[in-house]
């Protein structure tokens, strides 16, 4: 995950190079997304020895406070979105009632859409202005989506296709703009993805990549860099819902770049939690798999945390689970009832409403207490990722595809 590199400047006085994350080939600065050989994961790697972050916050935009872990050449090329500084805060009577020795929570529902995904849109449109990237598509169930229609009416010059299944409509929470084109695809959320791409491959526009964009990871890494620097104490384990996994991905980079430049002792044990009714990934952990096999795939998904029905991860499965190994965490899956529970004591504990999403990484802490993977000497990190929008603007003018991807 870390490699040692020195030279090789992108610009002045900034040393990053890209190296893939399965066959460790490196690739030149580009906007591709995956490796011209083997199409792993890209990764951006940054000379540790000339890493300087301030002290103390000189801002409060944190693409500029922590421009020497990010993949951008120029500090005037950050576009902030007004994003980050969330809160992170500890809740004793919580870490007692479960049996934990600490219980901190990041709460990235504080951000402008409500969701840690308005880091991605900023840093994401950051790096493809300095690639002269302008014009992209992407598919989400609703967060990405959002926060890249919300950044596309701040940050002027772009192009935004936006493809989304029509169960996730009511997630788009943004109205029509004129750089914003909303496409709604007659099938679940893997659907509108491929759509997608083949919609993008025929008119030769640009792959956002999703799992695969790198500046996606390393935006969303922000919220642990910020909490890392926030906390009094040490996480021994960090909890996160995922979907593909990127954040959790991106997460254990920055965890890994702060153990090398002295501000973390140890890497965390990284705990990836799924909800139970669409959890491809632990049944594939549990049973010690290497790869996701079709009988871990769940068709059609179902679930209350919409944001993270991903039935499919077969491309995203392997780096999740090497994370988790490396770190010495685990894959969960929580129960309905356990996430329902998880969101109401977080609301009547410390008046925090998140969305199903942020309430099934609780309930993996809640999971983890009772199995003893955590202990009353534990100091557990809990990135609450977002919260439930009103839905107060949804885009009207659409266009819709079938599942084959024919234009209706």
């Amino acid at each position: 995950m870390i490699r040692k590199i020195r030279g090789s400047a992108t610009g002045p006085g900034k040393l990053v190079r890209f190296f893939c994350l399965l066959c460790g080939k490196e690739c030149p600065e580009s906007p591709r997304t995956r490796c011209s050989g083997c199409d792993g994961a890209l990764d951006a790697f940054y000379d540790l020895d000339q890493v300087t972050l301030p002290t103390t916050r000189q801002g409060p935009d944190p693409l500029r406070h922590y421009f020497s872990l990010l993949p951008l050449r120029e500090r005037d090329s950050a576009r902030w979105g007004g994003e980050g500084n969330t809160p992170c805060f500890e809740v004793p009577e919580l870490a007692a009632a479960l049996g934990v020795g600490r219980l901190f929570f990041k709460d990235e529902s504080a951000n402008p859409t409500r969701s840690t995904k308005d880091r991605v849109a900023s840093l994401c449109l950051s790096r493809f202005a300095e690639l002269g990237v302008r014009e992209l598509v992407l598919s989400s169930t609703g967060n990405t989506s959002t926060a890249y229609a919300r950044a596309a009416g701040l940050f002027p010059g772009f192009k935004l296709h936006i493809f989304v299944g029509r169960e996730f409509v009511n997630r788009l929470n943004y109205q029509d703009h004129p750089n914003v084109t909303t496409h709604v695809v007659d099938g679940e959320f893997v659907t509108a993805g491929k759509v997608a791409q083949r919609f993008a491959q025929e008119r030769g526009l640009f792959w956002e990549g999703g799992f695969f964009n790198l500046a996606r990871r390393e935006g969303l890494k922000l919220a642990y860099l910020e909490a890392f620097d926030q906390m009094p104490a040490e996480p021994d384990f960090v909890f996160q819902a995922v979907s593909s996994g990127m954040g959790l991905l991106g997460a254990f980079k920055g965890a890994v770049e702060y153990r090398e430049l002295g501000r973390l002792s140890k890497v965390p044990a990284f705990m990836a939690v799924q909800q139970a009714s669409c959890a491809p990934m632990a049944h594939a952990f549990a049973e010690g798999a290497e790869r996701i096999a079709p009988h871990h795939v769940v068709s059609n998904p179902r679930g209350l945390a919409y944001a993270i029905l991903r039935g499919n991860p077969t491309a995203t499965y392997p780096y999740i689970r090497d994370l988790c190994l490396q770190s010495g965490g685990q894959i969960l899956a929580a129960e309905e009832d356990r996430i329902r529970r998880a969101r109401q004591m977080l609301l009547d504990t410390v008046g925090v409403r998140v969305c199903f999403a942020s309430a099934t990484a609780l309930a993996g802490v809640m999971r983890a207490a009772e199995t003893g993977a955590l202990t009353r000497d534990s100091v557990a990190l809990v990135n609450l990722t977002g919260g439930d929008r009103p839905v107060a603007q949804v885009p009207v003018s659409t266009t819709t595809w079938t599942e084959e991807g024919v234009l209706v």
